[in-house]
């Protein structure tokens, strides 16, 4: 059985947050980041459970989220 993923935001309510943009758009959003490294982060969009998984290309982080394209400062 699964762990819903609702509850890992309850217990840490003073998570870091950044801002992840939407490339075609230009819409940006505040998220939650659950983890970051030097190569990784992986946020979750505020007030929401949709999980985005980022790499890190040159100086910014970009990921893919149906078919969207996401960039982030971390």
């Amino acid at each position: 059985m699964g762990r819903r993923f609702e509850s890992c935001r309850a217990h840490h309510q003073n998570m870091n947050k950044t801002k992840i943009k939407n490339i075609a758009s230009g819409i940006e959003k505040s998220c939650d980041i659950l983890r970051k490294n030097d190569q990784l982060l992986e946020v979750v969009l505020e007030d929401t459970t949709i999980k985005i998984l980022l790499k890190k290309k040159t100086n910014k982080y970009v990921g893919y989220f149906k078919d969207m394209e996401f960039e982030s400062d971390g």
